[in-house]
C-alpha cells in the first residue's frame, strides 16, 4: 500500500496541477469572448446593410457639432448642424478658422456669407425639383465600379464605429473609407481615397451632439433603424423626365460609367438671371452641371480643393462649369461632352 508520504506527495501534484488548470482557465475564458465577440463584430459588419443605414441617417438623424477638414496640407474647423423643419432637411456650417464664412441650406435654396460681403442667396425656381430627393443605394450598380469590405470598429469623437472600405475600380471615381457611428448610423469620419488608396482628403467629427431620442417633424425616429435588407433603388428615368435634359436645352451626350442625371434644377442668381442645375451620380460620388449667362469673373479652365474639382468654360454662347468631389480628369470629360441649346 501507498505510504502516506506517497498519498501526500500525489496531492500535492495533483494539487498543483489543479493550480495551473484553474491559473490558465480565465485566458481560455477570454480567448472564446474574444472569438465570439469577433464573430458576432463580423455578422453585423455588412457593408451593405451599414452603408444603407448610413444613407438613412444622413436624410433621418439630427445633428450638431465640430468637425475638422484636412486636404492637402490645409485644415479647417466648422460647426455644422443638421435640423429637420416642417419635414424638410437643413443644413448649416459656419467656419471656426480663417475668415468668417457661413453657409445654410433651406427649403427655399441656399444662402452664402463671405467676409465683406452681402449675403447671397440662390433661390429656388419654382419647377419641378428634385433638388432634396434622398437617392437610395443601387448595390448592383455599385459593385460594378465600387468594391466594398468591413475594415473592423474604430473610436471616433469617444463613439464606437464601423469602418467601411468602398474601393473604386477605375479612375472615373475616387475610394472612400467611412467610419459610421454604431448607435446612429451617421459617418463620423470620410477619406476620400485616390487610386494608390492614399487619402486626398479627410473629414472628421471631434465633437458631435446627436438627438437619438428626439421626434422630428413628421413622427419619424431621429436614429435611423438598423437594415435589414436595402431598400429598392430608383427606377429609371422615362416619359416626361427623360426628356427634361433635351427640354431644358441641357444634354450630357457622355457621362462617365456608372453615373446617372438623378436631379435637374432652375435656380436663380441675384442678377435674376436663371442656372440651369444638373445633378449626376453613381449611387456614391456626385458631380453637378451648371449652366448660366456669361459673367464676369466665371471660372476658366480648372480649380481644385482638396478633393473639389471645377472645371468651366464656355459652350455655345454659355457658362458651363462642372463642380464635384471627382478626380480632375472626370469633370473635364464632363465638360467636354456637354452641349447647350441657344435658351438653357
Amino acid at each position: 500500500m501507498p505510504t502516506v508520504r506517497a498519498r501526500i506527495g500525489a496531492l500535492t501534484q495533483l494539487w498543483c496541477r489543479l493550480r495551473r488548470e484553474l491559473r490558465s482557465l480565465p485566458l481560455a475564458i477570454l480567448a472564446l469572448l474574444w472569438l465570439l465577440w469577433t464573430a458576432s463584430a463580423h455578422a453585423g459588419g455588412d457593408p451593405r446593410l451599414l452603408l444603407e443605414r448610413m444613407n438613412q441617417a444622413l436624410e433621418q438623424v439630427q445633428f450638431e457639432g465640430t468637425l475638422v477638414y484636412l486636404h492637402g496640407g490645409d485644415l479647417a474647423a466648422l460647426r455644422v448642424s443638421h435640423r429637420r423643419n416642417n419635414g424638410m432637411p437643413g443644413e448649416s456650417l459656419l467656419s471656426l478658422t480663417g475668415p468668417v464664412r457661413a453657409l445654410s441650406r433651406h427649403a427655399q435654396g441656399v444662402t452664402c456669407m463671405l467676409p465683406d460681403a452681402a449675403p447671397l442667396t440662390v433661390s429656388k425656381g419654382h419647377g419641378h425639383s428634385r433638388f432634396l430627393r434622398s437617392v437610395p443605394l443601387d448595390f448592383p450598380q455599385l459593385r460594378r465600379h465600387y468594391r466594398m469590405e468591413s475594415l473592423g470598429r474604430f473610436r471616433i469623437a469617444g463613439r464606437d464605429t464601423r469602418v467601411v472600405g468602398v474601393h473604386a475600380k477605375d479612375d472615373y471615381r475616387y475610394g472612400y473609407r467611412f467610419y459610421i457611428d454604431e448607435a446612429s448610423g451617421l459617418p463620423l469620419k470620410v477619406d476620400l481615397l485616390n487610386s494608390d488608396g492614399q487619402a486626398v482628403q479627410q473629414i472628421m467629427f471631434t465633437d458631435i451632439d446627436i438627438d437619438i431620442d428626439r421626434e422630428p417633424a413628421g413622427g419619424q425616429r431621429a436614429v435611423a433603424p438598423p437594415v435589414d435588407a436595402p431598400s429598392q433603388a430608383p427606377a429609371a428615368m422615362t416619359g416626361s423626365e427623360a426628356e427634361a435634359p433635351q427640354q431644358a436645352g441641357v444634354v450630357a451626350t457622355q457621362l462617365p460609367p456608372g453615373f446617372r442625371i438623378i436631379s435637374r434644377d432652375r435656380l436663380v442668381r441675384d442678377d435674376g438671371k436663371d442656372i440651369h442645375q444638373r445633378v449626376a451620380s453613381d449611387g456614391l460620388a456626385s458631380f453637378s452641371i451648371y449652366v448660366e449667362p456669361p459673367m464676369h469673373g466665371a471660372l476658366m479652365g480648372q480649380s481644385r480643393l482638396g478633393a473639389v474639382t471645377a472645371a468651366g468654360g464656355r459652350v455655345g454662347g454659355h457658362q458651363v462649369t462642372v463642380v464635384g468631389e471627382v478626380p480632375p480628369a472626370t469633370a473635364q470629360m464632363v465638360l467636354e461632352h456637354i452641349e447647350v441649346a441657344d435658351s438653357p
